[in-house]
């Protein structure tokens, strides 16, 4: 018997017609980073910045986030590989989490969900942020 005829044919005899291609009470995300499978528990304890999956899959769906890379003034590669992706992408991960001076930066530093929902490879420290934006040359300031 050929196998990649049985592996092909559909709706074999007693198979569910409708069955869901993600896991079963969760819904596909889609983000910058790849795609996620969300699930909703009432009752579960989560983090203010438990429900920016949502907020990633918006940017996703309209190229925001590829667009603000593309435009970003910022073109460094620090000493480790911390690239714009992942120096930008630690301060709007430190923004929308209501931070608002370098020092605040150290709070996501421990985040192992959010950066990979960006495609970022891992969050940067308040003094790689601090030493990037010092490149930023004086003409795309303003």
């Amino acid at each position: 018997m050929d196998v990649s005829a049985t592996l092909i044919c559909p709706n074999l005899a007693g198979d569910q017609k409708n069955t869901s291609a993600y896991p079963s009470g969760s819904w596909p995300v889609d983000t910058p980073g790849g795609r996620f499978y969300a699930e909703w528990d009432d009752r579960a304890p989560v983090t203010r910045e438990g429900q920016l999956i949502f907020f990633f899959q918006f940017l996703q769906a309209g190229g925001r986030w590829e667009e603000f890379l593309r435009e970003c003034p910022l073109h460094h590669t620090g000493n480790r590989g911390s690239g714009a992706i992942n120096v930008m992408g630690t301060v709007l991960l430190s923004v929308l989490s209501g931070h608002w001076r370098y020092a605040h930066i150290n709070g996501v530093r421990g985040d192992g969900i959010n950066p990979g929902l960006l495609g970022m490879c891992g969050t940067v420290s308040e003094d790689a942020v601090r030493l990037a934006m010092r490149r930023i040359g004086e003409q795309a300031r303003t």
